[in-house]
């Protein structure tokens, strides 16, 4: 019987799930950048330059960076078709107990940032457990957890700010990595993601499914190129946000994890089609159990980035709405509410897009209902491109 689980299961991680959607993925990535580059000019112009200056753009990738650590749990949950909507509760009540550890029970820093860690996955075992073992729906079971995880982190500091946490913590959440060093990591993560995609080419084209064209290939890495060259300007005069650095290396892992791993290929199978995906041998409640056990890691680095960032615990307004903006997010940079479909470099660039528009928008003191409604706009168009291009393929 074993034997028969890994013949069925083995072409499909070999990539053939992972190959259905590549082009489609790559095409969307694409568009996005040509939009998000439209939305730097208009606002470059409408600033009189300020938006473009190397300040305001560091100030932006700080801004999106809780959305973008929060985004990347979502990808990888929404290609499963699981929703979480507790991950702005679950981020604060992740705050309160690095704060209460730190602030009120003088617990070491980093001990305190292990035990807030482990609380967000804890979290995340507790409702892949309802989800998985009960049968609950994911969407109740995070709508749930939205209500009372909040509720818990009010009750344990009795709605109160628990603040200042230790300067360790903030430096780390608020300081950046030198210029030289900075300029150095940007040519590395460049030089990674080539390394990478040389290696998914040279795979595809094993695998019969490439024409083995070089120029395709560089096509495919010009955009990375692009992005590179502007981010070593952006970082060569302040230096590169840390905490940017962290939303680099979890996108970096979850990447990894999706795309070169037997479980990222069944979390695809799964969303693509579950009955099919059972039939192959993929054991589909562990591997949503595990999903959410990883966006409960997610709450964990989430909470305690946030909440260093700001230097205190806010229980009842920390992470408000945050999972509706990770969502989005993921939507934005082309992850299928239907499932099976879904990159993480978009989740992140969808973070960027809006965070662009806020900053904007900010920068043109429109009021923020506004911004609210070109937010939902945007939402909605990505929403509806995502069903046309559904309707398309074959």
């Amino acid at each position: 019987m074993a034997e028969q689980h890994v013949t069925t299961e083995a072409p499909l991680l070999r990539g053939g799930i992972l190959r259905q959607f590549a082009r489609v993925s790559a095409l969307r990535n694409s568009m996005l950048l040509v939009v998000l580059a439209g939305v730097w000019a208009f606002f470059f112009v409408a600033t009189d330059g300020t938006f473009l200056t190397q300040r305001n753009l560091v100030l932006l990738a700080m801004q999106t960076s809780i959305v973008s650590l929060a985004a990347i749990s979502a990808v990888m949950l929404i290609v499963t078709r699981n929703f979480d909507l507790s991950v702005g509760s679950a981020v604060a009540f992740v705050g309160v107990i690095l704060a209460l550890l730190t602030v009120k029970h003088d617990v070491n820093p980093w001990l305190g940032v292990v035990a807030a860690v482990a609380g967000g996955v804890a979290m995340g075992a507790w409702q892949g457990f309802w989800v998985t073992r009960v049968g609950v729906s994911s969407f109740i079971v995070t709508l749930a957890g939205m209500l009372y995880f909040r509720g818990i982190a009010m009750i344990l500091t009795n709605g109160a700010t628990v603040a200042p946490l230790p300067r360790v913590l903030t430096r780390m959440a608020t300081g950046f990595l030198p210029p030289a060093w900075s300029v150095a990591a940007v040519v590395l993560a460049l030089a990674g993601y080539a390394a990478l995609r040389w290696s998914e080419f040279r795979r595809a084209e094993a695998l019969g499914v490439s024409d083995g064209r070089l120029p395709g290939l560089a096509r495919a890495l010009l955009p990375a190129a692009v992005a590179a060259a502007v981010a070593i300007w952006i970082v060569s005069r302040q230096g590169l946000p840390y905490l940017v650095l962290l939303v680099a290396i979890c996108a970096l892992a979850a990447e990894l994890v999706m795309r070169r791993t037997a479980f990222g290929a069944r979390l695809y199978a799964i969303g693509g089609n579950p009955e099919a995906a059972r039939l192959s041998g993929i054991n589909i409640r562990r591997v949503i159990f595990w999903n959410f056990v990883i966006a409960g890691l997610g709450y964990g680095i989430t909470g305690v980035a946030l909440t260093a960032r700001v230097s205190g615990a806010i229980g009842g307004t920390a992470g408000l709405f945050l999972e509706l903006d990770a969502i989005a997010a993921a939507i934005i940079g082309g992850t299928s509410l239907a499932g099976g479909r879904g990159r993480v470099l978009g989740a992140l660039l969808g973070a960027l897009l809006m965070g662009s528009l806020n900053n904007g928008m900010s920068l043109m003191n429109v009021p923020t209902f506004y911004q609210d409604t070109a937010r939902g706009i945007v939402l909605l168009l990505a929403v509806a491109l995502d069903q046309l291009s559904r309707r398309r393929s074959p």
